[in-house]
């Protein structure tokens, strides 16, 4: 009987395993595994620093159904792939990916400048062109075009001072009256002088030529609201209103 039961559970996860298999051959399962869940994500190229901020990111376009995603600074696409999974989820929106995709030491370190190449092969392969517009040019020059109206800005570019400002300032004119702006890497600083685990070689360099957080703080003081996230190296979302929302607008508070 012990022997009927140890054959029955080994049968079950076969037959479990091949049914994994079987939805992975498919774009969109292949898509959630390589994005979201180890090992298939770590087998999977991306040289992200984006951590489990995706995780964030897919769930508000999942619950806050953007119809315009502007991402600034996409490089092989991680995140670009999770925007773009969302919209599909959600059967609307579309992302527009700006890059100049040119080589540089936060997102090239030994891929030989192929950015663009990978994110491209990576939609494909994931079913996700449709959702997504691949914009090969810097911010400046993106935002001396843009015309739509932005639901969801997210700025993982340029993380100087003056390139991360000049991000949200260009686009801000741009943004819906309830849009949210979403900046990665804002809590460098937490994560290196605090109780946390010790960084790669190369983060204190990288450190030095960091303005995120210091943007943030300069937002704080002209009244922005935001949250950061406890997400090495930090996530924010933030109002792009002065002083921020009213809670729940639609809600009546001057009874019945």
């Amino acid at each position: 009987m012990k022997a009927v039961k140890m054959l029955r559970r080994h049968v079950s996860r076969m037959l479990q395993s091949a049914g994994f298999s079987l939805l992975r051959t498919t774009s969109e399962y292949r898509a959630f595994t390589e994005v979201f869940v180890p090992p298939y994500s770590t087998n999977v190229d991306w040289q992200s620093g984006l951590g489990d901020a995706v995780f964030t990111l897919y769930g508000l376009v999942r619950a806050q159904h953007p119809e315009v995603i502007v991402e600034i600074g996409s490089a092989r696409g991680r995140s670009t792939c999770a925007l773009a999974l969302a919209c599909k989820k959600n059967g609307d929106g579309r992302v527009y990916a700006i890059d100049p995709h040119s080589v540089n030491p936060w997102t090239e370190i030994g891929t030989g400048g192929t950015t663009e190449t990978f994110l491209r092969a990576r939609l494909r392969d994931y079913g996700l062109e449709q959702w997504c517009e691949v914009i090969v040019s810097t911010s400046v020059e993106a935002a001396k075009t843009w015309t739509r109206r932005i639901d969801l800005l997210f700025i993982d570019g340029d993380h100087s001072f003056e390139g991360v400002r000049a991000d949200f300032e260009m686009f801000q004119p741009w943004l819906a009256p309830n849009a949210l702006v979403v900046f990665h890497d804002t809590a460098w600083s937490y994560y290196t002088h605090g109780d946390k685990q010790p960084q790669p070689g190369d983060f204190k360099e990288k450190l030095a030529s960091m303005g995120v957080p210091k943007y943030m703080e300069v937002l704080k003081h002209e009244g922005y609201r935001s949250i950061t996230l406890p997400l090495p190296p930090g996530l924010t979302i933030l109002d792009p209103k002065p002083g921020g929302f009213v809670f729940c607008p639609q809600a009546r508070t001057d009874g019945p």
